[in-house]
């Protein structure tokens, strides 16, 4: 029986392409660059690159962020400062916290019968800030988050520190629900929990690869 459960953040509880959209045109009117649809795409791209690097320790965090957007003005052909963007792209998004659809009503109902717990690799204080101005930290009963130890999804370390911040609840009593399939389901399947997959794009899904499929939030109340 299921008695904490772990909640990825972004693009999980949070919408992290719409919340980065609004940050990327609060900062770009700063610099005086003119905004398009298509630059929200470009960065997605290689900030997902980025972020796979990071998982397989090909990256650091502080790499990311000294690299990230000098690569994305370079493929947009855009002069900027991409040490200025960046500084201006983390102070502006803690001010942004879009809730996925139907992830306030899924909380009210997961902490009515478990304890939840968010796992996640983003900045711990970022997070802090999100959560809160999103209404869903009442609904938390801790926010994991091991990156000042050098410590990221899908690490099997990361999620062993989960479940130490978990007990007693042990590793068959506990679940995560997440959309990354390398970060949240991967490393759940690496420490033995039970796995729900967010495939919130409509993915093919891949038998076995996780417990569970659910393409809305609210499908959760089917499994939990």
């Amino acid at each position: 029986m299921i008695k904490a459960v772990l909640l990825d953040v972004d693009n999980t509880l949070l919408d992290f392409n719409k919340s980065a959209s609004e940050t990327i045109k609060s900062a770009f009117k700063e610099l005086g660059i003119k905004y398009s649809a298509d630059i929200l795409d470009v960065f997605l791209r290689v900030n997902d690159t980025l972020w796979h690097r990071i998982e397989k320790k090909e990256l650091t965090r502080e790499e990311l962020h000294r690299i990230r957007w000098s690569i994305i003005f370079d493929e947009l052909g855009i002069t900027a400062d991409g040490h200025e963007m960046e500084g201006l792209f983390l102070s502006r998004l803690e001010n942004f916290a879009i809730p996925v659809d139907g992830a306030i009503d899924i909380l009210k109902y997961l902490s009515a019968k478990y304890k939840l717990y968010t796992a996640s690799n983003a900045p711990y204080a970022q997070q802090v800030k999100r959560l809160t101005l999103s209404g869903m930290i009442p609904y938390i009963e801790k926010i994991l988050n091991f990156g000042n130890q050098g410590i990221n999804k899908p690490q099997k370390r990361f999620f062993e520190e989960c479940l130490n911040a978990v007990s007693p609840a042990k590793k068959e009593e506990v679940a995560i629900i997440g959309d990354s399939l390398s970060a949240d389901i991967a490393g759940g399947k690496s420490i033995g929990i039970t796995t729900v997959w967010f495939n919130r794009t409509g993915e093919k899904p891949v038998f076995g690869l996780c417990d569970y499929t659910i393409e809305k939030l609210s499908d959760v109340k089917n499994i939990l």
